[in-house]
């Protein structure tokens, strides 16, 4: 795949989606010179930097041009075409083909502008998943998370574990799991290094990606009881969308976080999208409302959270989400712990391409109160390096999290003596 440290699952989604292109190519020439110079087109009328096109595109295009006559596979043409792309040093800057998971995370959140929903008839956009999220290191494979309530977290794999086959061959993404969907498939695994390896066997289904990012979200909330604290946890894997900011809303007032006496907001791995004001959780100058019935019972309906609160990020939190750490660390609003996010923060496009795959391009330049994170990101309060190959489901991020919290209540008992 062509970014660095890729992962599958993850996309970065831009901060604004201006649309699909009314200009896509109506051919149905699917030769790759064809297509070639259909996405150089459209790079050259919409990519951000139009400095950047005319400077040094033209020689870039050149020199990819040239190697089309050794292209006769779908395979090689997008590994070609990336590699251009990645030359223009841009985020939401990449070729998708349905080989690869962001395809599909890019169609469901975008199936209702018509281009988009066309590629898949109208129908709902729907890919086969188990709910892991996966790495490569030097041609392995390893699970950097697996979805809450997911088939994966059901069948006993762990976070850490490195796939070694997925019934006998080598793992990839989608093509290991679309032939199987509702059947058994053998995954091959080795949890710790030189360990001897164990197979667990799942059944892949078909989901909406949308849906599965919310419904992992929805699973993963809990409460981690330490030292006589109650700390409540919840992963947000997708913030692409207002429901995935109404439903911890609705963990904390209403749902099982709402007693808890710190919090910690999950912002690794998965989709961007989260927009400033969502920081307005922390705000601690919006009222809060008690309500009174006729026996005297009251209810305390609070909007916001006014107890601790830790963002747990890490190089693929990504687009949205590094603008949330940009705040919570600037304005005081919550301890960013992790590792240093990856500067993703352009604004992307899509566009469907004449042979139904997409090119997602970077039209937009942004800035968060004068700030260019692109190429930058933000660097953690609290920075925790963590290796995840080989640690059994162990995580040293989150630990620290919830040590610091601890803490942060136990200095506060001495103060208060």
């Amino acid at each position: 795949m062509m970014k660095n440290r890729h992962i599958v699952l993850t996309i970065s989604v831009c901060l604004t989606f201006l649309g699909v292109s009314s200009a896509v190519s109506a051919k149905a020439s699917h030769s790759y010179p064809d297509l070639f110079e259909e996405i150089v087109e459209i790079v050259e009328e919409n990519f951000y930097d139009p400095v950047r096109i005319n400077q040094d595109f033209l020689s870039i295009k050149d020199a990819y041009r040239k190697q089309l006559p050794q292209i006769s596979t779908r395979k090689a043409f997008a590994t070609l075409v990336n590699a251009m792309l990645r030359e223009l040093n841009a985020s939401h800057t990449y070729y998708l083909t349905p080989e690869d998971y962001e395809y599909y995370q890019l169609a469901a959140l975008f199936s209702k502008i018509p281009d988009v929903g066309a590629l898949f008839q109208g129908q709902d956009v729907l890919y086969p998943t188990v709910g892991i999220m996966t790495q490569s290191f030097k041609d392995r494979v390893y699970i950097v998370s697996v979805l809450p309530g997911g088939i994966a977290e059901k069948a006993g794999l762990l976070k850490g574990d490195e796939i070694l086959s997925v019934n006998g061959s080598p793992y990839t993404p989608i093509a290991s799991l679309r032939p199987f969907v509702g059947t058994d498939v053998s995954f091959e695994i080795r949890r710790k290094e030189q360990a001897k390896p164990f197979k667990i066997v799942m059944k892949p289904v078909l989901i909406n990606p949308k849906q599965e990012m919310l419904d992992a979200q929805k699973a993963s909330v809990r409460i981690i009881k330490r030292a006589g604290k109650h700390i409540g946890y919840i992963h947000i894997y997708s913030y692409a969308g207002d429901e995935y900011h109404k439903e911890l809303l609705n963990a904390f007032v209403w749902g099982e976080l709402k007693k808890a006496d710190a919090l910690i907001i999950d912002l690794r791995y998965g989709l961007g999208g989260a927009w400033p004001y969502y920081l307005n959780i922390f705000n601690r100058n919006i009222p809060a409302l008690e309500m009174i019935d006729r026996d005297g019972k009251k209810t305390t309906v609070d909007s916001q959270w006014r107890k601790p609160a830790v963002y747990l990020v890490n190089a693929f939190s990504r687009s949205g989400k590094e603008l949330l750490a940009f705040g919570a660390k600037k304005y005081r609003m919550a301890t960013v712990i992790g590792e240093r996010t990856p500067g993703q923060t352009l604004g992307g496009r899509l566009f469907p391409l004449s042979n139904n795959d997409m090119l997602f391009l970077a039209v937009q330049s942004s800035h968060i109160d004068g700030v260019n994170l692109e190429g930058v990101g933000v660097a953690p309060d609290i920075e925790v390096p963590f290796d995840v190959r080989y640690c059994s489901g162990h995580d040293v991020q989150l630990e620290k999290a919830v040590e610091y919290l601890i803490d942060g209540f136990s200095n506060e008992s001495k103060r208060v003596r």
